[in-house]
């Protein structure tokens, strides 16, 4: 459906959970209290609240300053440049934030969270097949992670796969029923099916609007204008085939058919050829 795209989760507008880091930790935005967590000198822990603060009030030149000093001062921690890369994201440097989150992964791969910026980064930059391998990734480091079961939702969608953006979306609410992005997710891909799923779309939209999903007053055009396809149009719905008639028993039985000298086969039609 033109003018609607699939709302992308920031990982970034998590910022409560990095503001939750504490000691000589660094916590992987979007992550806190997994195992993602890694370990700065002593000397960060400063710079690691200053950073924090810098994100949850979305100042992000501010934060991208704090998370450059941490790179500085311990060059190889996964977490530090992953958030590092995330600020750049925000900040619609994709080259520099493909370079820290490569960086990032390379040093921790099970970071899962960041394998999905990755792919959120490569999307932007229009390459879909390594957007893909990155999410995917996502997913199999955490499959139990709605959000990622979403974004890969849209990676397939965007490379022309709604079979399996609608198999991602189910997933992301076997998941978390109450997921309100993928409920709307879910009603586009309907919305987009030849013919349109209307009934479907419409129970998926009015659920994610119930959730907290802001009303789009595209989708509601499209739910209201197109008919619903248990409504059958008089053109397309076909009348019943009558029951054969059996002759009763007062009737007696029917006369034979007469027989009559079978026509000539006509010739089959010449397939037409392009000009």
């Amino acid at each position: 459906m033109a003018g609607v795209i699939f709302p992308l989760f920031t990982l970034l507008g998590q910022a409560d959970a990095a503001a939750r880091a504490t000691g000589s930790k660094i916590v992987e935005i979007g992550a806190a209290g997994r195992e993602e967590a890694g370990t700065l000198p002593d000397l960060t822990h400063e710079l690691s609240q200053r950073g924090a603060a810098a994100v949850s009030r979305r100042d992000w030149k501010k934060a991208r300053a704090a998370y450059e000093e941490m790179v500085a001062a311990d060059p190889r921690n996964a977490p530090a440049l992953a958030n590092l890369g995330a600020v750049e994201y925000q900040l619609k440097d994709y080259d520099a934030a493909l370079k820290h989150l490569e960086r990032a992964v390379a040093e921790k791969p099970s970071l899962a969270q960041t394998w999905l910026m990755l792919g959120m980064v490569h999307s932007e930059r229009g390459d879909l097949l390594r957007a893909l391998s990155a999410v995917s990734r996502a997913v199999a480091e955490k499959p139990d992670d709605p959000k990622a079961h979403n974004h890969l939702a849209a990676v397939t969608k965007a490379l022309g796969w709604p079979g399996a953006a609608e198999a991602e979306l189910q997933r992301a609410l076997d998941i978390d029923p109450q997921y309100a992005e993928a409920h709307f997710n879910l009603a586009l891909t309907y919305l987009e099916r030849r013919p349109p799923s209307i009934e479907m779309a419409r129970r998926h939209y009015l659920r994610a609007v119930e959730l907290g999903a802001p009303v789009d007053d595209l989708v509601e055009k499209q739910l209201n204008d197109t008919p619903s396809e248990e409504i059958s149009s008089p053109e397309t719905t076909a009348a019943p085939t009558p029951p054969p008639k059996i002759p009763s028993k007062t009737t007696g039985a029917p006369k034979p058919a007469t027989t009559q000298k079978p026509k000539p086969a006509s010739k089959p039609a010449r397939p037409r050829k392009d000009d």
